[in-house]
């Protein structure tokens, strides 16, 4: 069977928009189901919104709403991606380190060291919301016993799923819309030597649980989080951790408003930047 190679152009929709209105462009673009970035720098007025998608929707949204489509290569773009990065160490025994990096020598190495290559996958650890998820995950694997699974709900490079396995997960399931993240994940479960990990190519909002789980990572646009509620708070199991990212800090409460009724009590928050992290608990009576 001749093999499968990913193209070496795609390309993307681009358009600048004012940074008072990103709350509005994220809802009306991810709602649509499409892969959006959004840039913005500190001091400035405005965002570069991006899309990668097929090329019958970026033409449709330029149709809609101007803008422009750009061709772009992968190849370079994944070269710049993959450049070392600084090692991060984001517990006393929990870091992560690129492809090409070392540990300083002068540094106590930590016990557990996560090898990711980002390429074009969201989550290398840098990101406050990746960051977070991180940390609330360390916390949670040290009081959730033996025999615990995790289910990581837009695993993007694979690095939650990782880590949970790391740190004695037995299981765990994690999937993604987005191919390019499926296959960057897969090559980093690969590379960190991960046996325990499943994953798959899912459409949250179309996904129905089949399990639950004592623990639960949902790092996606909050857009996305707040629709799909009904979904990720099926597959936590009673009592279990829920972990949600990718929240601004002006989504903060009406993600809230979409889970806590569902039978959840908040335990933490975490703050960074713009960025949100909350870490829910399942009451003990299912909902």
């Amino acid at each position: 069977m001749a093999k499968v190679r990913s193209p070496r152009h795609i390309r993307r929709w681009v358009r600048h928009a004012s940074a008072t209105h990103e709350e509005a462009w994220r809802e009306r673009l991810a709602v649509a189901g499409t892969g959006l970035v959004v840039h913005s720098r500190p001091g400035t007025k405005l965002l570069r919104l991006e899309v990668y998608g097929p090329d019958r929707m970026l033409r449709a949204l330029t149709k809609e709403f101007g803008g422009k489509l750009e061709r772009i290569d992968t190849v370079a773009i994944a070269t710049r991606a993959n450049a070392p990065r600084r090692p991060l160490r984001i517990t006393a025994d929990l870091a992560v380190i690129d492809v090409h990096g070392k540990w300083p020598e002068a540094k106590p190495r930590p016990r557990i060291l996560l090898r990711i290559a980002g390429a074009m996958a969201f989550g290398t650890g840098e990101h406050a919301t990746t960051a977070a998820c991180l940390r609330f995950l360390h916390r949670e694997a040290a009081q959730a016993g033996e025999d615990w699974t995790m289910l990581d709900i837009g695993t993007g490079s694979g690095i939650l799923a990782i880590a949970a396995e790391k740190l004695g997960a037995k299981k765990v399931d994690a999937f993604d819309n987005d191919e390019r993240a499926v296959q960057a994940a897969r090559a980093n479960i690969r590379r960190n030597r991960s046996r325990r990990t499943n994953l798959t190519k899912k459409n949250l909002l179309q996904w129905k649980p089949r399990q639950r789980h004592p623990v639960v990572v949902a790092n996606v646009f909050s857009e996305i989080l707040r629709l799909a509620a009904p979904q990720i708070t099926a597959a936590v199991r009673s009592g279990g951790c829920l972990i949600l990212s990718g929240i601004l800090r002006s989504q903060e409460n009406e993600t809230l408003e979409s889970f806590l009724p569902r039978g959840f009590q908040l335990e933490a928050i975490s703050r960074r930047g713009k960025w949100v992290t909350l870490q829910l608990r399942s009451l003990q009576v299912p909902y």
